[in-house]
Formats: C-alpha cells, structure tokens, sequence
C-alpha cells in the first residue's frame, strides 16, 4: 500500500507537471499566434518602406534632372543683356551707314577727277 500511495503521489506531481507545461505551452502558442498575426502587416509595412525608398530614388532623380535644365536656362539678366545687344546694332547701323555716305562723298570727287 506505501508502494501504491508513493506512486499516487508521483503521479500527482506528474501530472501537475504536465498541467504546468500545458499552461506553458497555451502561452507560447498565443505569442506564436500573436505574431503570426503581425505578419501580414510587417509585410506591408516592408512594401510600403520599399515602396517609399523607390519612390525617393525617383525624386532625387528628378531633383537632379530639374537642375541640370534649371543650370542651363539663361537668367532674365541674361536675355536681357542678349536682347540689348541685338537692339544696339539697331542703333548704331545708321551711324556706321552716315559715315560711309560721307566717306563715299568725299571720295567720289576724288576719283571722278
């Protein structure tokens, strides 16, 4: 009979035991099935970074392609000026045509003598 209530006792300890380790393995399927749960929104979460990096890239492109055209661009003194210098043969055309009338006139008695 000490036999039988000495194996009644490890049989409660046993399965005391077991009940711990059922509990422990309930809390760890939990966490396991919280985490699974946070997958799909990590993948997201992923694509969306990559998604955000890719699009960073493109913008840093176009950045550098709208600055190249913007360093190419002549400024508004600059076409000025340029508008200013093609107005200024306008202006010093008839001179130049006064002088080489002149300078013809002068000429001319010369060489018809």
């Amino acid at each position: 009979m000490a036999d039988q209530t000495k194996e009644v006792e490890e049989m409660e300890k046993f399965m005391t035991i077991l009940m711990e380790v059922k509990v422990s393995l309930a809390d760890q399927n939990g966490k396991l099935d919280s985490l699974l749960d946070m997958k799909p929104k990590l993948d997201n979460a992923y694509d969306t970074a990559n998604s955000a990096e890719r699009r960073s890239v493109e913008n840093e492109k176009d950045i550098e392609r709208m600055r190249e055209k913007v360093s190419t661009k002549a400024s508004k003194e600059d076409v000025k000026r340029i508008v200013d210098e093609k107005d200024n043969w306008k202006k010093i055309l008839p001179s130049w045509v006064a002088v080489v009338i002149a300078a013809i006139a002068l000429i001319l008695p010369f060489i018809t003598n």
